[in-house]
């Protein structure tokens, strides 16, 4: 069957333009997010045609004069820039000059319908679907979420399907015009029917995408940790599901990209019916419709840039804002959970009382780093092991207060344990742990102390008033020598009581709480008669000691006497006290440059390498106060470290059991450039 060519004149190529056009005007769009979408039409069908019925520059004419009054009557209608119409006209011509190019090496110069000019026509109209598949697809993964992969494997079914329809109409048309012109208005008809049928198809097919997408997103959704993550997954949502723009107001301000100039948005996040305006009035700065939906946190206002949203575009942004506003009322108490929770975490991580918690079997399902400190045994090691593998037996299954001794430690802890019921396991018991082995051992310091301060004290009162009874009942039976005796027994019991005194009382004023510092008076001293001073003293209260003093006869310097002299008889003093009758105790005094240094020797019992920071506490006696063989109240190195540390100095002691003490204390000179705030320059 021949047909004759349609020839080159305008008429012609009016007519065949005119076709184009009408056919372009019958189409299906494809929508991708940001606003992108690939057209389809059934302009491919009066193309198809072109190519049978006249040349390759009659078709490459007429193709791109109907398709630039399509573009222009869109471009008109939707209020666009002349920018995209334009490219989509240069990306249509390219794709026609290959097609013709095709068509005119394969389809026979006869145009005789037949086997080999369908094939030239077929293998043409592939060209020219191939070449806009590849440049649409590019464009829209550029400006949209999809790669150009997933861009052609979505545009290939709807792509090559309406085209090959559009191919066959083509065929058909020119076979009825060279056979019955007249019949050819009859195709309008299947023509209208097969288009409708087409676009019901693509619409199905992309109702099922964008339900397959919001399921996507509606798991998502669910997964948002927060509202502000959830309002950037919704403006994210409407921009994939819809292709539009879209931003979220929310906290006074706006999530995703908006136009300079935009407002804040007065809408209202609890808003459940799509809401639709022009202009600005939702807050973002542009023209054309725009439509807001609350989202429960936030509200998500979406602008499509062209004159009117899609038919579904409404129904979409409302389910889309139903799910937001679930989501985000999950998203809000999630966070206030995990708040709580956090604050939970830091009171029982932060406490300084163990805590554990363990279910009904006795299992441990909490252990906080106190316990974990008071234990020895880390959280890991603990948790989901039975509380009585980890800290042995015990009252782990009784409520109440417990006094728990640890078998291999000397420590005591105090348990308190309630229980509380949990729908997780049922029935819990919380045991919160406190060690008391510093109460105990404070308690036990403290009947220490008072047995030692009755013991003496009453330990010189029993010679005064001994001494006191004998002189007021006998007094004229008794010699001048066993008077003066007697009155210096009294003198020398009543300085030690005043000394343990003096030393109670300034113990009690280091330890107050906010006690002030101690007092220093710096004044012109002379060192070497102060430790004879002190010897002398010394030597009357223990008449059975020999004290040797190695020191220049005269060292002068600025320091304050009185605690110099404190610091000298407590150290004297011990060494006298521990020291066996007859033995030798040595005082030295040597000047070192700025400083000078007091040495004290012993040759008595000694002290353990233990207890040798032990001696400087209050009250720290070496041997045991129910059983003491030397007087004392465990004072006077606790007085001496503390007047040598308001001194600026240093004290240390050497001793070995049974071998003796050595005590060195070095002070500097003290002047008004060497006093701190804590000492009173007078």
């Amino acid at each position: 069957m021949t047909h004759s060519r349609l020839p080159l004149p305008a008429p012609s190529i009016l007519i065949l333009a005119a076709a184009i056009a009408v056919g372009g005007l019958l189409y299906v769009d494809l929508p991708f997010s940001g606003a992108s979408n690939a057209r389809i039409s059934l302009g491919d069908a009066a193309l198809a045609a072109g190519l049978l019925l006249t040349t390759a520059a009659g078709v490459l004419i007429a193709s791109v004069v109907g398709t630039a009054v399509v573009l222009t009557v869109e471009a008109v209608r939707e209020r666009q820039t002349f920018v995209k119409p334009m490219f989509n006209l240069g990306q249509h011509a390219l794709a026609v000059g290959l097609a013709t190019l095709t068509g005119q090496a394969l389809i026979p110069v006869s145009r005789e319908i037949g086997p080999m000019t369908i094939a030239g026509v077929v293998a043409a109209m592939l060209v020219f679907t191939v070449a806009n598949v590849l440049v649409v697809s590019g464009m829209i993964s550029l400006t949209s979420d999809g790669t150009l992969i997933r861009t052609v494997r979505r545009l290939a079914v709807p792509v090559l399907v309406l085209p090959a329809q559009g191919l066959a109409l083509g065929v058909l048309a020119v076979v009825v015009w060279t056979a019955e012109p007249f019949a050819l208005p009859a195709l309008a008809i299947p023509v209208l029917l097969l288009h409708s049928a087409s676009r019901q198809r693509v619409r199905a097919q992309l109702e099922r995408e964008r339900s397959e997408r919001f399921v996507e997103i509606e798991q998502a959704l669910g997964q948002a940790a927060s509202v502000d993550q959830l309002a950037a997954l919704a403006q994210n949502a409407a921009e994939r599901l819809l292709g539009v723009r879209a931003a979220v107001w929310q906290d006074d301000r706006w999530i995703g990209p908006v136009p300079p100039g935009s407002q804040p948005c007065r809408v209202g996040s609890d808003l459940a019916v799509a809401l639709v305006t022009r202009g600005q009035s939702m807050g973002p700065n542009v023209e054309g419709p725009c439509a807001a939906i609350g989202l429960g946190h936030g509200v998500l206002v979406i602008w499509p840039g062209l004159p009117e949203l899609a038919e579904d575009t409404v129904e979409w942004l409302e389910r889309l804002g139903q799910s937001g506003r679930v989501h985000a009322s999950r998203a809000v108490a999630a966070v206030r959970l995990e708040q709580e929770r956090a604050t939970l975490r830091a009171v029982v991580d932060g406490t300084a009382d163990g805590i554990c918690v363990i279910d009904g079997a006795g299992v441990v399902q909490v252990w906080n780093p106190a316990m974990a400190s008071l234990s020895g045994f880390e959280a890991a090691a603990a948790m989901g092991c039975r509380i009585r593998d980890v800290l042995g037996p015990g009252p782990w299954e009784s409520d109440g207060i417990h006094d728990l001794t640890r078998p291999a430690e000397t420590r005591v802890w105090r348990v308190a344990i309630a229980s509380v019921s949990d729908i997780a396991h049922d029935r819990l018991r919380v045991a919160v742990v406190h060690d008391v082995s510093q109460e105990r051992r404070l308690a036990r310091m403290k009947d220490d102390m008072l047995a030692v301060v009755s013991h003496e004290l009453r330990t010189p009162l029993t010679p005064i008033k001994g001494s006191a009874q004998l002189l007021l009942r006998r007094w004229d039976k008794l010699s001048a020598d066993d008077r003066e005796r007697l009155l210096g027994q009294i003198e020398s019991r009543a300085d030690h009581l005043a000394r343990l005194v003096n030393d109670l009382i300034l113990v009690g004023q280091l330890s107050a709480e906010g006690a002030r510092p101690i007092v220093v008076e710096a004044v012109p001293t002379d060192l070497a008669q102060l430790l004879r001073d002190s010897a002398g003293q010394l030597r009357r209260a223990y008449p059975d000691r020999e004290l040797a003093i190695s020191a220049p006869d005269r060292v002068y310097g600025v320091t304050d006497p009185l605690r110099v002299r404190q610091i000298v008889d407590n150290l004297a003093d011990n060494a006298c006290k521990f020291s066996p009758p007859g033995a030798l105790i040595d005082i030295a005094l040597l000047v070192e440059g700025d400083r000078f240094r007091i040495t004290v020797a012993d040759r008595g019992r000694g002290i353990a390498a233990g207890d040798l920071d032990r001696v400087f506490e209050r009250f720290e006696r070496v041997e045991d106060p129910l059983f003491m063989e030397t007087s004392g109240a465990g004072l006077g190195l606790y007085i001496v470290r503390q007047l040598v540390d308001a001194l600026h100095g240093s004290i240390s002691l050497d001793s070995q059991p049974s071998t003796g003490t050595t005590v060195t204390v070095t002070l500097p000179y003290l002047d008004a450039a060497t006093l701190s705030s804590k000492i009173a320059f007078g």
